[in-house]
């Protein structure tokens, strides 16, 4: 998946960064980029960690797929989320059903 790469794409992410397709996935793109892009529909999203767990990749690896699909804007991404924002027990409880389903 990662062509060999083992440097990091111009686009830093980290593992609770939020992935968005900004495509939709099409017959040019290899496979596995295929399988990520329809992991994340718009407009929720899902963290790096949670893609890279249902694609059965590690980590580091993961985040050198999806900076290149960011370099090449088949995917937005945002920061996570600031602490007031993670203090919310309703989106903590969503993260934690989530994280039972994988």
């Amino acid at each position: 998946m990662t062509d060999g790469r083992t440097a990091a794409a111009h686009t830093v992410l980290t593992m609770d960064t939020t992935i968005t397709a900004a495509v939709a996935a099409h017959d040019g793109l290899p496979s596995e980029w295929q399988a990520v892009l329809s992991l994340c529909p718009a407009p929720e999203g899902r963290a790096v960690a949670e893609i890279a767990a249902r694609m059965g990749m590690r980590l580091t690896p993961m985040t050198l797929v999806l900076g290149e699909l960011a370099d090449r804007g088949l995917i937005h991404h945002r920061p996570p989320l600031e602490g007031a924002a993670t203090t919310n027990v309703h989106l903590l409880m969503r993260i934690r059903d989530n994280l039972a389903r994988i």
